[in-house]
């Protein structure tokens, strides 16, 4: 029986979540999911169901899967693509049956004046086969990223802020300005994407693994509504369940330009640890891109951040 496609919706998680999790049991690549991380992305408001998540099923059995998410606007407006295949189906041509369709759902979308302008997908830096299929396609290697993490549960007491910075904990308001300056924190950053409002929310603020308690604002003393720094964490759930720790995920953190120099993202990051090692966390990890303008991998390794993974992107630009 031949592989066939289809497009996935909310009653086929189950069998996605089951895929994913027999995938990462081989690949180990440190992404775990289960099915409420899974329904947050099937609601997200940028995708269309039908379209931009697909199955390849043989008879009644999902063997793999692609996806397609489209982020930023303008000049920045790119399509980060997903996929996975069963390992013991892979070497039979439906990693390029995925690739190609994936492709293929991308040009239509630039075909009705989306103005995307690359695709992006990311992987391992030691899957060979995944390295070559990319190239088949005409997705290079372009950026390389490291998976970090560090042990809670004998992290010293932090030093205070900076002179002329407090430190203070996330609120509901601070949501807008939040984003806006997270944009200009990483505008200098190959491959970024200015987060658009609905993309905010939908993977920041009101994602159910958020974790505002444990996130953070650095302000200028006397001056709490601008931010100087951040520290934004997530806690997945699926983590947990497969390895019986909680995790304090660093999603996003950044200095803002005025104010790099002063130590300030180190003084942020201990003042989290700390705060994570209180709220009962067992470990913290981050992902970095390995030629961060700011030199964030240093900061990270002088905290105690430790590189578990490399981490490749594969990118193509459209002419």
């Amino acid at each position: 029986m031949g592989i066939t496609l289809r497009p996935l919706g909310e009653a086929d998680i189950p069998d996605l979540a089951r895929l994913m999790a027999a995938c990462e049991a081989i690949d180990d690549t440190g992404e775990h999911y289960n099915e409420p991380d899974l329904a947050e992305e099937f609601a997200n408001p940028d995708i269309e169901l039908g379209k931009d998540i697909v199955g390849a099923y043989d008879g009644s059995a999902l063997v793999g899967y692609w996806s397609v998410m489209p982020r930023g606007d303008g000049e920045g407006r790119k399509v980060y693509g997903f996929g996975l295949t069963l390992p013991d189906r892979r070497g039979q041509g439906i990693g390029t049956t995925l690739v190609e369709t994936m492709l293929a759902r991308v040009s239509e979308l630039r075909s009705t004046g989306d103005p995307l302008v690359s695709v992006l997908t990311n992987g391992v830096s030691t899957n060979a086969s995944q390295a070559e299929l990319m190239k088949d396609f005409g997705l290079a290697p372009d950026r390389w990223s490291f998976s970090m993490r560090v042990k809670l549960g004998s992290i010293p007491p932090a030093p205070p802020m900076p002179a002329g910075y407090v430190v203070r904990v996330y609120a509901p308001e601070d949501a807008d300005r939040w984003r806006g300056a997270h944009n200009i924190a990483f505008a200098d950053h190959p491959n970024f994407a200015d987060w658009l409002p609905s993309e905010w929310d939908q993977w920041v603020i009101h994602s159910r693994n958020f974790r505002p308690d444990v996130s953070f604002l650095v302000t200028p003393e006397g001056s709490p509504e601008t931010i100087a720094a951040y520290v934004q964490t997530s806690e997945f759930d699926a983590f947990t369940e497969m390895t019986g720790k909680r995790e304090a995920y660093v999603g996003k953190v950044g200095t803002l330009p005025d104010h790099r120099g002063k130590g300030l993202a180190s003084a942020l990051l201990r003042h989290s640890l700390v705060a994570f090692q209180e709220a009962g966390y067992d470990e913290s990890s981050l992902d970095v891109d390995s030629l961060n303008p700011t030199g964030a991998l240093a900061i990270y390794e002088r905290v105690g951040y430790e590189t578990e993974r490399v981490h490749v992107t594969y990118t193509k630009v459209f002419t």
